[in-house]
């Protein structure tokens, strides 16, 4: 019994970061009763609410929660969960079974990599010109001359394509041929 009070809190705690505590309890659920994944899969459901209320409370009280986002999505979702119990009520437990492995594993490997991906855009943010710098180039830019603009465009470097796109936005549009000629 003590396995049902470990799991029980791991999947509470990972619920409440909203990573989902499913990935602790549906397997432990399979491995530990010997149920079948509907039967797993229904028990983390009803498992669900409780720790969703509780996390929800929290996360509003820290003003985690964008409405804007939940009110796009909350439709969708309706709707996904109902096709998706369809589905799994009706399917093969072992295909489910095997879905649910599967998704897991793709998640695991998302995370890993996004983590990476994640890392190497710090990294190359840190190339970039911060804000403060970009402000200046962009005092300067509005100060110069054409042939001041177009050097400025043309020789900052350490520019985001962001940046470039706004010193763009700031250029005279009646002499972007100018711009044209000195970059071609």
């Amino acid at each position: 019994m003590i396995w049902v009070i470990v799991v029980g809190v791991l999947a509470g705690m990972i619920s409440g970061m909203g990573i989902g505590g499913g990935t602790i309890l549906i397997p432990a659920l399979l491995f530990l009763q010997d149920m079948n994944q509907q039967q797993a899969q229904g028990i983390n459901l009803i498992y669900f609410v409780p720790t969703a209320v509780i996390a929800l409370i929290t996360h509003s009280k820290n003003k985690n929660i964008e409405m804007k986002a939940v009110k796009s999505i909350v439709f969708v979702g309706f709707l996904g969960a109902a096709v998706g119990a369809f589905l799994a009520v009706r399917m093969d437990a072992a295909l489910l079974r095997k879905f649910f492995g599967g998704f897991l594993f793709l998640m695991g490997l998302t995370e890993v990599f996004h983590k990476k991906d994640k890392k190497e855009k710090q990294e190359r943010s840190k190339k970039y010109m911060n804000d403060v710098e970009f402000a200046n180039i962009k005092a300067e830019f509005q100060k110069a001359d054409l042939e001041g603009k177009i050097r400025l465009y043309v020789t900052t470097e350490n520019l985001s394509t962001q940046q470039y796109k706004e010193l763009l936005g700031m250029y005279p549009i009646g002499e972007l041929d100018e711009l044209e000629k000195a970059l071609g």
